[in-house]
């Protein structure tokens, strides 16, 4: 009795880590300026409300992601408006992808902006 207790706890300790496991990237209209960001989400729909919420009006989302990680990355060169995101398996993937989508835009000086991790 005891061992299907545990093997029922354990399975719902599983799937307890997959429920939260969305995540979203929003941005505005003005090439990236104001931005949002998400993850540990109980749905993609409150991921993306989430990111929404926190970048204000004139926003879309322009990613999202479930059990990974994604990252936003903006160059910083004076005047410049190019932006990169991406996603991966683990922050160092997604930051990586970031910064390359960045650089291949044509930045210059792009730096990680924000990066998170779903729960897996």
């Amino acid at each position: 009795m005891l061992r299907k207790v545990s093997l029922v706890f354990v399975s719902a300790l599983l799937c307890a880590n997959n429920v939260f496991a969305n995540g979203a990237l929003a941005i505005d209209g003005n090439q990236g300026n104001q931005y949002g960001f998400s993850y540990n989400q109980p749905s993609m729909g409150a991921a993306q409300q989430v990111a929404l919420s926190q970048c204000g009006s004139g926003c879309s989302v322009v990613e999202v992601f479930s059990n990974g990680c994604a990252a936003y990355a903006a160059d910083q060169s004076q005047g410049s408006t190019v932006y990169g995101w991406g996603t991966g398996l683990n922050g160092g993937q997604a930051q990586n992808a970031a910064l390359q989508y960045c650089s291949g835009n044509g930045g210059s000086q792009c730096v990680v902006r924000v990066w998170g991790c779903n729960a897996q």
